[in-house]
């Protein structure tokens, strides 16, 4: 998976499985869901190692694509080309450079059942005329490096 089939599943965001597996931007492969609940309502497909497409159960829409860039709890990480801006090493430091200032932050946080410090998050909205309803989140460690990027719908419609 490269740059340009990451920039195609953002642009992707709100669609429903079905229509995104007809016009071949995702392969038909398994949603699993998040927790074996009844009440789950999040189902995700993991096309490549380090990506993540996570569904709404009740529509199978893509609300979410997330890209794992550095393992923090065993899980694989994407090995790919991202779209510019991004590259798979980046900083804070870095992200607020090219991306300016966020529109949203969220603070550093203790994870419970020591799996240590999160650094927080930066959240920006994608350029509205483009991506219409679409953020990306870039969240660091405690080192301040980005360990993941998630672009998800701003209103999903449902809570």
């Amino acid at each position: 998976m490269g740059a340009v089939t990451i920039s195609r599943l953002v642009g992707g965001l709100g669609f429903p499985y079905h229509k995104l597996v007809s016009e071949g931007l995702i392969q038909d492969l398994l949603l699993k869901r998040l927790f074996d609940t009844s009440d789950n309502e999040e189902l995700i497909q993991n096309p490549e190692p380090g990506v993540k497409l996570w569904f709404w159960a009740e529509t199978k829409r893509l609300e979410q694509v997330m890209i794992v860039l550095i393992q923090t709890v065993g899980q694989p990480v994407y090995a790919g080309q991202l779209p510019q801006p991004f590259k798979l090493d980046m900083d804070q430091r870095y992200v607020r450079e090219v991306l300016g200032v966020p529109t949203k932050s969220k603070p550093s946080v203790k994870l419970p059942g020591g799996l240590g410090v999160r650094g927080g998050a930066d959240i920006y909205y994608l350029d509205q005329k483009v991506h219409p309803n679409v953020m990306v989140t870039l969240s660091y460690l405690e080192n301040l490096r980005v360990n993941n990027i998630s672009f998800s719908l701003i209103d999903s419609g449902h809570d």
